[in-house]
């Protein structure tokens, strides 16, 4: 793959930047309207780049790359590449090997580690044409401790350099006062980096747009230093793979445009002067997180194959040659005999089986099916030459691949533990768990890239801003002091999204709401229960699902974490709302986390109260207050649904000025008298017992003993018999399910309908042909179906605890009861029944009521109040940013030396 002539393209000083002649160099990838494109990945690394990526692997000696020189030679030729560079962290061994044998059109680099004296803030500094002289002079100067010194270094010696991924910040210092420094410092800045996320170069390249010549003027007269370099303000654009693992070298490149002849060297001198005129382009991929997940799992396989491996049974060498192979690391698999022999003696000493066992039948029971799925994959596994990366190097197939492996062995060791704990099998189980922690661990890599991609998203957003604000006021437009709704993005995570409650209607209501007005709403659920596509909902298969204990018609489920915290990262919200504080609603959390972003959440359910009805136990209770506390506790703005719920935040310990009431709101379009329709009684469960005179009494909602249910079934029962010896017929229908709804039969006896789940339209239908609506709940946070009723002519009767009772009229649209009388809904039932007038009119005064309730303007306070918590978010961070102490000038360092 090489030439053994070796090219004397080790000294490549550069002449001033205004004397460069037109490039002569001759590419071999690619056309530009200009001629010939010469490239090269100008940022690659090899095994000489033997430090730990992480401190903590120091420990156990992993370096960040295993690369050898010449495979990255290779790789990078095989790619397209017309020269070859290699920039090791603080060394220029890896290059220098290659250069000793005379590699062809090979450049050395190195990416040099250095700090501004005021504050220790580090950077990383690319530079070419170093020889082992300049190396040594580097450290023997230690120019490494000075940017100064170093800048100054770099331009006495014409050396072409690059500011590496200038927006990453390497030990958490990194501000725009450095930023601003290096402007003025360094001629060159890695705009693409093939390791870093994409929202370092859009922000990059606005920053880079507004250093016009007098935006360097005023920012020498603020710092006190003046440019090294001819015309700064034209900064000169460079690209790299930045690869440690041989995934990606010659995926991300620097060009230039050349009118060569075809079939000429490229050379390197005059590339990396027209480079440093600025005349280069960038192209090629940016990095993300699945790339970064890529080459730090390429790491470990290669510490893996080097140092475990070898001391690992014969079973254990066989399952590690399979599993290498994705990250191309050699391992020799022992032969078949000998791990035929090494099981039968072990089953002849009777040894415990591994705790791993579970895993491992997992995995041989899923993976090759898996793989069949992807055949990219496959052929990278055979294939004999590694130069083209692999199977690693695929990494949009490798993800997939991930993700589908995961879940198919997550189902086989779910299914499998359930049987050893239903055979009682303790070390089963265990072996179980152990496996499934295990299964984990492996999408480690996946999270820490997604968080670390993230890491710096505020800095490089802030300065966005900030570069956009200036370059509004030096258009002449003025700046605005609010966020515009059309740019925000907000993502809301819910566990419940198909359910038959509110808060699952008031999700499928903002989310129709946002579509029709264009705002930028998704929505993240897991379940697998029906509903509904919109192509703002993303619902993620469960990798679990269960019957919650005492509630058998709800499920708890485990939402892919990754897979979420994934499609998160790409949408980058300004806002995440969370709203419920479920498993989803704590990948919510995550993401949150992950995202550097504001969140906001409703309080839709008060869950201690629940809790309490459900179990009547303290100790779960009080936790279940801390818990809401814990969960709550980071949120910017809490939505409540009513007043008394609102003061059960506050004495749990939340902020009363983070909490805000949500507008109530319901689709009135749905839900109106209008939809009333006494044939549909006919066409429902029931109706052959049914009078179609009698007075309908309806229940909406889970039928559960935490609703006050089995206060209602007394209620009715009493109310029955009054109203049977008055000859008024009434009958009671319940639409819902729940865990209570067999006793509740038992208890209320014939006459009562139960219908189920009712969704759309046809529930839209039950409500207006009904004529009173009863909702005894002391736990809910306002009751969306009282709403609802009332918008189709319903008068309802509700407790006088919780939130339902704010959206009632007492006397008016309904009757507000005392929840511990019995007697007073016995009255108020028989009452209404009887006095027809009565209930018809307060009926026509709810459906009034509710015309000021309609959904589009409850979705217009809520997104004015996700506007409010991101302005106030930016605004607090700007003011961090703003009182964080700026280093002492340079000048007043050198004094004080």
């Amino acid at each position: 793959m090489y030439r053994t002539e070796a090219i004397p393209c080790c000294d490549i000083a550069l002449r001033d930047a205004r004397e460069v002649p037109a490039p002569a160099a001759q590419p071999s990838a690619g056309v530009s309207a200009h001629g010939r494109i010469v490239r090269c990945d100008l940022h690659a690394h090899t095994v000489a780049s033997s430090k730990p990526a992480v401190p903590a692997l120091g420990w156990i000696s992993c370096p960040e790359c295993y690369s050898e020189p010449e495979q990255v030679y290779d790789q990078a030729r095989a790619r397209g590449m017309d020269l070859v560079a290699i920039t090791d962290h603080d060394t220029i061994q890896g290059a220098w090997r290659l250069a000793e044998r005379g590699f062809e059109g090979l450049i050395v680099g190195q990416e040099v580690t250095v700090c501004f004296p005021e504050d220790g803030c580090r950077l990383h500094v690319l530079v070419w044409g170093l020889t082992p002289e300049r190396d040594e002079e580097l450290g023997r100067l230690g120019l490494r401790e000075d940017v100064y010194s170093f800048a100054r270094w770099l331009r006495g010696h014409n050396l072409a350099h690059s500011l590496a991924h200038p927006l990453y910040s390497q030990n958490g210092r990194l501000t725009r006062w450095h930023l601003d420094r290096c402007a003025l410092l360094f001629k060159a800045f890695e705009v693409l980096n093939g390791a870093h996320a994409g929202i370092h170069r859009t922000a990059l390249e606005r920053y880079i747009a507004s250093l016009t010549p007098s935006a360097m003027h005023r920012m020498v007269e603020a710092h006190g230093l003046e440019p090294l370099w001819p015309r700064i303000w034209e900064k000169a654009r460079t690209a790299g793979s930045d690869d440690h693992g041989l995934l990606n070298v010659g995926q991300t490149w620097t060009g230039v445009a050349t009118d060569a002849r075809a079939g000429s060297r490229a050379d390197p001198r005059e590339f990396l002067k027209a480079v440093m005129s600025a005349r280069a382009e960038v192209g090629g991929v940016g990095g993300h997180s699945s790339l970064l997940a890529h080459q730090l799992t390429t790491v470990a396989a290669h510490y893996a194959g080097r140092t475990l491996v070898p001391r690992a049974s014969a079973r254990a060498k066989y399952a590690a040659s399979k599993i290498l192979r994705f990250a191309g690391v050699p391992c020799r698999a022992p032969s078949m005999a000998a791990v035929a022999w090494e099981t039968l003696t072990r089953r002849l000493m009777r040894t415990k089986r591994s705790r791993l066992g579970p895993l491992a039948d997992a995995l041989r029971a899923t993976a090759s099916e898996v793989l069949e799925r992807y055949p990219k994959l496959r052929e990278k596994l055979d294939a004999a030459d590694r130069a083209g990366g692999s199977a690693m190097s695929e990494h949009e197939d490798m993800t997939a691949f991930f993700d589908d492996l995961y879940a198919a062995a997550h189902a086989c060791l779910t299914s499998g533990t359930v049987r050893a704990f239903r055979s009682r099998d303790s070390s089963g189980v265990l072996d179980h768990l152990v496996s499934c922690l295990t299964l984990e661990l492996t999408q480690v890599p996946y999270i820490f890239s997604l968080f670390h991609q993230n890491k710096d998203r505020a800095f490089v957003q802030s300065l966005d801003r900030s570069v956009s604000a200036a370059g509004r006021v030096r258009g002449g437009e003025s700046m605005s002091t609010g966020v515009p709704s059309d740019a925000m993005r907000v993502l809301l995570f819910t566990d419940t999204y198909a359910d038959v409650n509110g808060p699952s209607r008031f999700v499928q209501n903002i989310a129709d709401q946002a579509r029709q007005t264009g705002r930028d709403l998704r929505v993240f659920t897991s379940t697998r229960l029906p509903h509904d596509p919109r192509d703002n909902v993303v619902n993620f298969d469960p990798l679990l699902a269960m019957k919650m204990p005492r509630y058998e018609n709800l499920d708890v489920v485990f939402p892919p974490l990754t897979r979420m915290l994934r499609e998160a990262d790409k949408i980058q919200p300004d806002v995440i709302h969370i709203s419920t504080p479920g498993p989803v609603g704590l990948a919510g959390l995550l993401a949150a986390r992950m995202l550097r972003c504001p969140v906001a959440g409703v309080y839709h359910t008060d869950f201690p109260a629940y809790i309490d009805r459900l179990f009547d136990d303290h100790v779960m209770t009080t936790a279940c207050v801390r818990a809401m506390r814990l969960f709550y506790g980071g949120f910017r703005a809490i939505f409540t649904r009513s007043d008394d719920y609102a003061r059960g935040l506050a004495e749990m310990g939340i902020d009363p000025a983070r909490l805000t009431r949500l507008l109530p709101g319901i689709d009135l379009s749905a839900f109106t008298p209008a939809m009333r329709d006494p044939a549909v009684w006919s066409m429902l469960p029931g109706h052959a017992a049914s009078s179609p005179t009698a007075i309908r009494v309806l229940y909406c909602g889970r039928v559960s003993i935490e609703k006050n249910l089995p206060m209602l079934a007394r209620v009715w029962k009493a109310a029955r018999a009054v109203m049977d010896r008055s000859g008024f017929e009434a009958e009671l229908v319940i639409v819902g399910d729940g865990p209570y709804r067999e006793e509740m039969q038992r208890e209320v006896g014939p006459g009562t309908r139960f219908l189920g789940f009712r969704h759309g339209r046809e529930l839209s239908t039950i409500y207006a042909s009904s004529d009173l609506f009863v909702f005894p709940s002391v736990t809910d946070t306002l009751g969306q179906v009282v709403m609802e009723s009332q918008a189709c002519g319903l008068p309802v009767l509700v407790t006088d605890q919780g939130g339902p009772k704010e959206v009632v009229s007492d006397g008016v649209t309904g009757l507000v009861l005392p929840a511990d009388s019995d007697r007073a809904w016995i009255d108020a039932i028989v009452g209404l029944v009887r006095d027809t007038q009565r209930r018809r009119a307060m009926g026509r005064a709810a459906a009034e009521s509710m015309q000021r309730r309609s959904i589009a303007a409850s979705f217009d306070h809520f997104w004015s109040v996700h506007e409010q918590v991101l302005s106030d978010a930016r605004a607090a961070l700007d003011s961090h940013r703003a009182v964080v102490s700026i280093p002492r000038p340079v000048s007043e360092v050198a004094g004080a030396r």
